[in-house]
């Protein structure tokens, strides 16, 4: 039996570091709006969807970035997302940079359903950015593996997922 799945790659473009949480929201909301136009079952946000891609700054603390990570998914701020996929009962995949309670910073993404419930979440320990003040982000083994994995398709498959994936494969 053959399943097929509309998927829509929504292309934010550049975030400036003004842009407030509810604009970049509001602009998510409008490309959710057309991939269900368009007929999609599932819009695909990029890395870091929610902010300006605050990691090609050079800080000596980090925690100047902190009010670039959320601390909760949904949030006040992003809930009318997830209540707009709902609406139109349309999935999504969002990347966002995440602080734990325990001061964890994660480069994050959620899958959410049609009735904009989150059914998988994958944090990826990689955070791309500087660890020396080089003019430039570095690209580290890391940045190298996930560039690996992307070619080969296995290395962004939420474990959640995986399972699922190996399923119709069979």
């Amino acid at each position: 039996m053959s399943r097929i799945v509309t998927v829509g790659a929504a292309q934010t473009g550049p975030i400036q570091e003004t842009d407030s949480r509810s604009e970049v929201v509001e602009r998510l909301i409008n490309l959710l709006r057309e991939g269900s136009q368009a007929g999609c079952d599932l819009v695909v946000f990029p890395e870091l969807a929610l902010t300006t891609f605050f990691p090609r700054w050079y800080v000596d603390d980090k925690k100047e970035f902190d009010h670039y990570f959320e601390k909760e998914m949904p949030s006040p701020e992003t809930k009318p997302l997830f209540d707009e996929a709902k609406r139109l009962g349309v999935g999504f995949h969002l990347g966002y940079a995440e602080l734990t309670p325990k001061g964890e910073h994660f480069n994050t993404s959620v899958l959410v359903d049609k009735a904009g419930d989150i059914i998988a979440h994958y944090r990826k320990v990689h955070l791309p950015g500087h660890e020396e003040h080089e003019g430039r982000a570095r690209v580290d083994g890391a940045r190298r593996e996930l560039r690996q994995g992307l070619r080969g398709g296995d290395g962004v498959v939420p474990p959640a997922l995986a399972d699922l994936r190996d399923q119709d494969h069979r």
